[in-house]
C-alpha cells in the first residue's frame, strides 16, 4: 500500500545501464544561473531562484551526457532548462486559463524561430521562450548538416505543437487512448529531440537513410517511450492533483481499465520495460543486418551508446529532482548514484514474459460489424482477369482478394481494377507461402531468404524467377510498378512477423502499430493511387491515419481466424492483452477506441485533401473485409489454399 499522501509506491524500475556523471556540472549550474536571469527565465510568475536551483537541470544535462565538452555541457544544460521552461510558461499561459486560440496562434509563429535556411532572418521575439529559442539556434546551428537542423527543428517544434493538443484535450476533459497517447507524447516527451543533440554531441549526424532506417528509428523510440513513461510516473502526483492534468499514462490506463493508482503505475513500468527490451532486441538482432559503411555503423554505434547513457542518466536524475515524488532519494550526493545493479527482472518485468507464453487460442471476442458495399461494376471482368494471370503465374487463386479488390477500388477504370486484382491476387500467395512454408515449418532462415531475393525483381534488370511468386511479381512489375521502397517495407513487415513466429513471443504493441503502419502506409496507398492514376502522394499524417485505421480494424476483425492459427502471434489485441494483463475484451475495447479515434481524426484531414483521393482512401477503409479477410492482404482466402513450395 502506498504511504501517507503518495498516490502510490514507486514501482521496482528495469534499468539495465549505470549513470554516469560528467564532470563538469558545477560549470554548468554556474553559467547557467547567469544565462537563464540575463534572458529572464527568473522570475516570480513562472520560476524563481530556488525552484529553479532545486530542479536542477545542469544536473540532468550532466547525467545525460556525461562525456559532453564544458562548452557543450553548457548549451545543453540551457536548451534543457529552455524546454522545461516552455512547458511550465505554457502550462501557466494557455494550459491554465483554457486559451486554445491563443495558443494555435503562439505556435503557428514559432517555427519561423528555427530556420532551416541560415540565411533566412528571424523574427523579434515577443516573449522569453521566443527570445531564449531564438538565441540558443544560432548557437547551435552553426556547423551542423541541412538534414539534421531539418529534424532538430521539426523535433523542437513538436514539443510545442503537441503541446497544444494536450491544451485540448484539457479543454474538452478528453483522457486520451493509451496508445494514442504514446503516439502524440513523442513530441511533447522530448525523446526525439535528446536524440538529436546526441548526434550534435557526438559530431556524428547521421545521413538520412540511416536515420530513417528501421533499427535508428526503433531504438529513437523506444528510449523515447521510455521516458515519457518514466516522467509520467514519478509527475503523476504533481500534474494529476496540482495541475488538474489529463496527459499523463498512469491517469490514462487508470480511466481506460479501471485500475487503482498502484495498478496503472506497474502497468506502465511493465510498458517501460517493454519498450527498453525493444531497444535491445533491436540493437542486438536487427542492427547488424543493416548494411551501412564502417563510419555509419561506428556512429548508429555511438547513438545506441548515447542513448543508454542519457536513459541511465534521466533515470537517476528523476529520483532526486524537487520536481517530481522522490521524498527518499531527493537531494542524494550525485557523486553517488542511486543505481546499484540492474533492477526490475525480478519484479514487474517477470510480467513482461507473459509474451512467450502459450496463446489461449480458443478464446476471442465478437468483432464490430462490418458493412458489405457494393462491388465495382467491373468486378466480373476484375475476376476473370484475375484467375486466368493466377492460373499463368502458377499462383493459387485467391477469391477472397479479389472480391476486397473490386469493393475496396469501387470507382476504378476496367484496366486498372484488373491490375489491381492481380495484385491483390499476388499479395496473398505471398502471405499464404510465408505462412504456410516458413511460419509453420519454423523455418525463419527459409523465409529471410525467399523475402529477400524478392526485392530484385523491382529492378529493370532482374533475375530468372525461380517460383511463381517471384514469377508474378517480375510480371506485375514490367506492367504496373509502384514504388519500390513501399514494397521492400511490406517484405521487411512480412519478415517481422516471421521472426515473431519463429521466437513465439507476442510483440511489443507500440512496435505493432509502427511496423504495420509501414506497409498501410506504404504500399496500400500506392494502390490506391494507382487506381486512381495520380502520382505517389507525399506521405503525411493522413496517410498514417489511413493506416493505424487499417491496423486496427484488421486486428479486430481478424482476431479468430488469426489467432486460431498455430503460429501466428502478431495481433495488436494480443499484444495489448498481453502488455496491459487486461482480458481480451478490455484489450478489443482499447483498439476499438483507437479505431473511433483514429476515424474521426481522418475525416478532420480529409477536408484538406484532394476530393477524390480522400474518397477513394475512405472507398478502401470501408470496403467488406468478410469473415476471413485481414486488412493489408495477410493471409486473404489462405485458409483453403493448396500450400506449395517454391522451386
Amino acid at each position: 500500500m502506498p504511504t501517507t499522501g503518495r498516490p502510490f509506491e514507486l514501482p521496482d524500475f528495469y534499468r539495465p545501464w549505470p549513470p554516469r556523471l560528467n564532470p563538469h556540472v558545477e560549470g554548468a549550474r554556474a553559467h547557467n544561473r547567469a544565462w537563464a536571469a540575463r534572458h529572464g527565465l527568473i522570475d516570480e510568475s513562472v520560476w524563481d531562484a530556488a525552484w529553479a536551483d532545486s530542479i536542477d537541470l545542469a544536473l540532468f544535462a550532466a547525467y545525460c551526457f556525461p562525456d559532453a565538452t564544458p562548452a557543450q555541457l553548457d548549451l545543453l544544460t540551457d536548451w534543457y532548462v529552455w524546454g522545461f521552461y516552455f512547458d511550465d510558461w505554457f502550462l501557466r499561459h494557455y494550459k491554465a486559463t483554457g486559451d486554445v486560440a491563443g495558443a494555435a496562434a503562439w505556435v503557428a509563429d514559432v517555427r519561423a524561430f528555427m530556420p532551416v535556411d541560415l540565411s533566412q532572418p528571424v523574427p523579434a521575439a515577443e516573449d522569453p521562450v521566443q527570445a531564449t529559442l531564438r538565441e540558443l539556434w544560432a548557437r547551435t546551428v552553426p556547423g551542423t548538416t541541412e538534414e539534421w537542423r531539418r529534424r532538430f527543428g521539426d523535433n523542437t517544434f513538436a514539443q510545442m505543437s503537441d503541446a497544444f493538443w494536450e491544451l485540448g484535450n484539457l479543454a474538452e476533459g478528453r483522457v486520451p487512448n493509451p496508445i494514442d497517447y504514446l503516439e502524440r507524447r513523442r513530441g511533447a516527451g522530448a525523446g526525439r529531440w535528446v536524440a538529436d543533440l546526441i548526434e550534435l554531441v557526438n559530431g556524428t549526424p547521421l545521413p538520412d537513410h540511416v536515420w530513417s532506417s528501421r533499427p535508428v528509428q526503433v531504438m529513437r523510440d523506444t528510449f523515447t517511450d521510455a521516458q515519457v513513461l518514466l516522467n509520467d510516473v514519478f509527475s503523476y502526483q504533481r500534474e494529476t492533483e496540482q495541475e488538474g492534468e489529463v496527459n499523463n499514462f498512469v491517469l490514462v490506463l487508470r480511466e481506460f481499465l479501471g485500475m487503482t493508482p498502484q495498478e496503472a503505475a506497474d502497468t506502465t513500468n511493465d510498458l517501460i520495460t517493454s519498450r527498453l527490451l525493444q531497444f535491445e532486441s533491436t540493437l542486438l538482432t536487427e542492427l547488424p543486418d543493416l548494411p551501412l559503411t564502417p563510419a555509419e555503423r561506428l556512429a548508429v554505434v555511438n547513438l545506441a551508446r548515447s542513448l543508454q547513457d542519457a536513459n541511465a542518466g534521466s533515470h537517476e536524475w528523476h529520483l532526486r529532482s524537487s520536481r517530481y515524488m522522490n521524498e527518499a532519494t531527493r537531494g542524494a550526493d550525485p557523486r553517488i548514484p542511486v543505481w546499484r545493479h540492474p533492477m526490475g527482472l525480478g519484479a514487474s518485468a517477470a510480467r513482461l514474459w507473459a509474451a512467450h507464453r502459450p496463446v489461449d487460442r480458443r478464446t476471442s471476442f465478437r468483432p464490430p460489424p462490418q458493412g458489405r458495399p457494393a462491388p465495382s461494376p467491373f468486378a466480373g471482368a476484375a475476376r476473370t482477369a484475375a484467375s486466368d494471370w493466377a492460373r499463368r503465374m502458377g499462383l493459387p487463386y485467391s477469391p477472397q482478394a479479389v472480391s476486397w479488390a473490386v469493393t475496396a477500388h469501387h470507382g476504378v477504370p476496367r484496366d486498372r481494377l484488373e491490375v489491381l486484382a492481380q495484385w491483390y491476387v499476388f499479395l496473398a500467395a505471398l502471405d499464404t507461402t510465408v505462412d504456410r512454408l516458413f511460419k509453420a515449418r519454423r523455418d525463419p532462415a527459409g523465409g529471410r531468404a525467399f523475402l529477400r531475393r524478392l526485392p530484385l525483381f523491382l529492378t529493370d534488370a532482374p533475375p530468372a524467377p525461380v517460383n511463381p511468386v517471384e514469377r508474378g511479381l517480375r510480371d506485375l512489375w514490367g506492367r504496373a510498378p509502384l514504388d519500390p521502397v513501399n514494397v521492400e517495407r511490406l517484405l521487411a513487415v512480412r519478415e517481422w512477423e516471421l521472426g515473431n513466429s519463429a521466437r513465439e513471443r507476442v510483440p511489443d504493441p507500440v512496435d505493432l502499430l509502427q511496423t504495420r503502419r509501414a506497409e498501410h502506409a506504404g504500399l496500400m496507398v500506392d494502390l490506391v493511387v494507382y487506381g486512381l492514376g495520380l502520382p505517389a502522394p507525399r506521405r503525411g499524417a493522413l496517410e498514417e491515419c489511413f493506416a493505424d485505421l487499417a491496423t486496427a480494424r484488421r486486428d479486430l476483425v481478424t482476431y479468430q481466424d488469426r489467432i486460431g492459427v498455430p503460429t501466428e502471434v502478431s495481433n495488436g489485441v494480443l499484444a495489448l492483452q498481453r502488455l496491459l494483463e487486461c482480458d481480451l475484451r478490455q484489450a478489443a475495447d482499447v483498439v476499438g477506441d483507437l479505431l473511433t479515434a483514429r476515424r474521426a481524426q481522418f475525416d478532420r484531414l480529409a477536408a484538406d485533401a484532394p476530393g477524390h483521393y480522400a474518397a477513394a482512401l475512405r472507398t478502401w477503409l470501408d470496403g467488406d473485409l468478410g469473415e476471413h479477410t485481414r486488412l493489408g492482404m495477410s493471409g486473404l482466402g489462405t485458409r483453403g489454399a493448396h500450400a506449395w513450395r517454391p522451386a
